[in-house]
């Protein structure tokens, strides 16, 4: 847990850094800063035991309303980072029903050629796994493969066809 919450807040802040004028704007800066604060306290918890605590702070963050100031695809992007992270502390706390529901919740947002989609892809994928339906699983699975083939071929210099 401890990677993704590195990689998590990593993301968070170089949001921070791509946010136009944000130096003017401290709406949009704060509300990130509390997004990357609810990341620390989910890890804080859930290396204490409190797996219930960390889904609670994940849960009031990943809902609470972005800036106005704040971009849509800057927006979507910190709060899909928060259900995939309150998805897998569900899944950690052997709750695969809820870390479905959260992982819908962060693709309902949106979903692109990106990092915070296939993640959201992925975490639903295991908790459909963990209860037992594998098609929809697999599904999710292969979606994801196909966001992650689609960066990986922009990455390389293609086209970045795909999904």
């Amino acid at each position: 847990m401890k990677r993704a919450a590195c990689r998590s807040l990593a993301l968070c802040l170089s949001l921070v850094a791509l946010l136009p004028g944000c130096a003017a704007k401290t709406e949009p800066r704060a509300w990130i800063e509390s997004s990357e604060a609810s990341h620390r306290e989910a890890d804080r918890l859930a290396a204490s035991g409190d797996t219930e605590g960390a889904v609670n702070a994940l849960r009031r963050a990943a809902t609470r309303a972005a800036p106005a100031e704040m971009g849509e695809g800057d927006a979507r992007a910190v709060r899909q980072d928060l259900f995939y992270r309150l998805a897998t502390a569900e899944l950690s706390g052997s709750h695969p029903r809820e870390a479905v529901e959260a992982a819908t919740e962060g693709l309902a947002l949106g979903r692109s050629r990106d990092v915070f989609t296939a993640n959201l892809l992925v975490a639903r994928g295991q908790a459909h796994e963990a209860l037992g339906d594998r098609k929809s699983a697999s599904t999710d699975y292969h979606d994801a493969l196909m966001v992650s083939e689609a960066l990986l071929d922009t990455a390389l210099g293609g086209s970045g066809g795909g999904p």
